[in-house]
């Protein structure tokens, strides 16, 4: 058992993966609603639990090593793999654009020129630029500057979620319950949606078995109560910033968390808050960067994406896929200029969230198959956490909107053009596999 975790360290792992960098600026979007957004939060939380122990259940029912790909292809089929591939893998560079975003609203506290919808694309743009060449160096020292990201990311989250509450006023709260004047079912549905990207990370959970000391009791516990935890410091910090913070200036606001460390502490809070926040956002969007490019090595390993992604440099790194991806960005952020900052954020944060929903929603169809084809059958107890995780991400969908729906739509179809490109001339079966066995 030398090496393996215990219950502690794993949910401290479940919930490390999920509280990102993106919260920062997602007060601000939420803010735009109204505190209606309070109740988008409890959905979020009970559907990401569903949602944790279908990947749970998908990790224990597949072949130990087993990724996402291998889940949705035992299900599903080797087509619909290769889709949620796609998917995942353009869900987390879209996902880079909006901590990238996130970034330099906090930079524009000290900088207030990089406010404007171009200076902050064109600024988000260049840090992209500057990390993925960074990526294409020797990474080791990358990896050690991850603790300081992490304390910056936590501190300002803690402070907000335990001492938010000695200023805090409940009528700020009802009197923004709604106000935007549409309909509370319209906005709950959108709050859903947008405060799921705060859980994105949790089909992590699915990789941890192999690191359990007991993994059958373990991973299902250490996937409810990191979800459960993450969850806790997201509704304390948010509803804080609601009751502490004016509606009308919390939603104009860049940088949330720092307007309300001011409210708290003093302006020199605030402007200790914006530093660490850009600490954090930098240093969490240079961990993701790493991350897409060698999802996508694995992808282009299998055949699912052409092989100028594998190709490496001296370092290691594959610059080929980096520069790719870079390039990829910043026509996104471009295509998608809004005139606030905040706008921008939540467009580019409602386009990755809607893609990971098609990719939670396979792997709920592909865990039901699954469990359907045992000989046992499915359990009453699966098929329901199965149909709400489902159903959550249905809920997700209506929530996106017309734009995003077609924005989605375009990467799908763009998805399935490489595809055919890349099996081109292969007439082998797409058959369903034993997932035990691969």
């Amino acid at each position: 058992m030398s090496g393996k975790l215990s219950l502690l360290p794993l949910t401290m792992l479940v919930t490390g993966n999920m509280m990102g960098a993106g919260i920062f600026l997602l007060p601000s979007s939420l803010a735009s609603y109204g505190s209606i957004t309070l109740l988008g939060w409890i959905v979020t939380v009970i559907g990401s639990v569903m949602l944790s122990l279908v990947f749970v259940r998908l990790g224990s029912d597949c072949k130990q090593g087993s990724g996402l790909y291998a889940f949705i292809r035992a299900g599903l089929g080797r087509y619909i793999g290769s889709q949620v591939v796609y998917g995942y893998w353009a869900a987390i560079w879209i996902g880079n654009i909006a901590v990238a975003l996130s970034g330099v609203a906090y930079l524009s506290y000290f900088f207030p020129v990089l406010g404007g919808p171009w200076e902050t694309a064109l600024a988000a743009i260049a840090v992209i630029w500057i990390l993925s060449l960074i990526n294409l160096t020797d990474i080791r020292l990358l990896g050690r500057l991850q603790i300081v990201t992490a304390s910056c990311m936590l501190v300002p989250v803690i402070i907000v979620s335990t001492m938010g509450w000695s200023q805090f006023e409940t009528v700020n709260i009802i009197s923004s319950f709604n106000v935007t004047g549409q309909p509370s079912s319209h906005i709950l549905s959108e709050s859903i949606t947008l405060t799921l990207w705060s859980f994105i990370g949790l089909e992590s959970a699915c990789n941890l078995a192999c690191h359990a000391k007991n993994p059958r009791r373990d991973v299902p516990c250490a996937t409810l109560l990191g979800t459960l935890l993450a969850a806790l410091f997201y509704i304390l910090s948010t509803t804080a910033m609601m009751g502490i913070v004016p509606n009308d200036i919390l939603q104009s606001s860049a940088a949330p968390f720092s307007v309300t460390a001011s409210y708290l502490l003093g302006d020199r809070a605030g402007e200790l808050v914006s530093a660490m926040a850009v600490i954090a956002c930098f240093g969490s969007l240079n961990g993701w960067i790493l991350m897409h490019s060698r999802v996508a090595i694995t992808a282009s390993s299998d055949g699912l994406l052409p092989k100028a992604f594998t190709v490496l440099n001296r370092y290691g790194s594959p610059w080929k896929g980096l520069l790719i991806t870079a390039i990829l960005m910043s026509i996104m952020l471009l295509l998608t200029v809004e005139p606030t900052i905040q706008k921008h954020f939540e467009s580019i944060v409602l386009i990755a969230v809607y893609i990971m929903l098609l990719t939670y929603f396979c792997a709920c169809l592909s865990c039901f198959q699954i469990q359907r084809r045992k000989p046992e059958g499915i359990t009453s107890g699966w098929f329901i956490i199965i149909l709400l995780a489902s159903g959550y991400c249905l809920l997700g969908f209506s929530g996106a909107g017309y734009m995003i729906f077609l924005y989605g739509m375009a990467l799908i179809v763009f998805g399935g053009a490489v595809y055919r490109y890349q099996h081109r001339g292969n007439k082998k079966p797409d058959t369903l596999e034993d997932p035990a066995n691969g």
